[in-house]
């Protein structure tokens, strides 16, 4: 890979992971809807990008450590948004992710835990969509942008040979696939009334379309 490309992406990665934050705490704050959006991946993010200026600044990667510290803001500001939302398990499974970080950052290996991390970041937002089937509350263009970050960051991380950054581009692309996949889906659903293979959806809207008649 050219060392002109992988200067370009050191600076296009960081830009397009910010403009990926936006998206949802604007959403939360312009709806008022949180149906579908994980409390604990917003606080598990916030924590992750704690311990990716941690790792950014002792690896000597500028593109990292900088972003990660903007980051801050709207990752703090989505937790924010959805601390009603938060349960004791949430708070419990969250110091679990800090107390991994804080002990990697010690013996050295916190670049492998937070390659491995994106699954904690993102998994629970991944679980949660893949559960509920109200997902108004999710932002699409998060995981729209979330797809052109993770192709960034994963082939950046791929010219300066950093697995911590190519195992973070594969799995926020996975995880991007899934709730598009879900959101595309029952929104579908809703569209449709909910109609089930019996046709007992399209027979309740038929109902309600006589009643509303009457």
């Amino acid at each position: 890979m050219s060392a002109t490309l992988v200067d370009v992406l050191a600076v296009v990665a960081p830009l397009i992971y910010l403009v990926r934050l936006l998206p949802q705490p604007v959403r939360l704050w312009r709806t008022g809807v949180a149906a579908g959006v994980s409390a604990l991946a917003a606080m598990n993010g916030v924590i992750a990008d704690v311990g990716w200026l941690v790792y950014g600044i002792s690896s000597g990667l500028p593109a990292v450590w900088g972003v990660s510290a903007f980051a801050l803001i709207p990752a703090t500001w989505t937790f924010l948004l959805l601390r009603r939302e938060v349960s004791r398990s949430d708070l419990l499974l969250a110091g679990v992710w800090a107390l991994a970080l804080g002990v990697s950052a010690a013996v050295g290996a916190i670049g492998l835990t937070l390659g491995l991390g994106v699954l904690v970041t993102q998994g629970p937002q991944v679980w949660t969509a893949l559960r509920d089937d109200d997902l108004r509350g999710i932002a699409p263009g998060t995981w729209w942008i979330a797809v052109l970050d993770a192709t960034a960051w994963g082939v950046y991380g791929l010219g300066i040979g950093d697995g911590a950054l190519m195992g973070y581009g594969v799995a926020l692309n996975a995880a991007a696939m899934i709730v598009l996949g879900r959101i595309w889906w029952t929104g579908h659903r809703r569209r449709g009334g909910g109609s089930r293979p019996d046709g007992s959806g399209a027979a309740a809207r038929t109902m309600s379309t006589l009643d509303t008649e009457h």
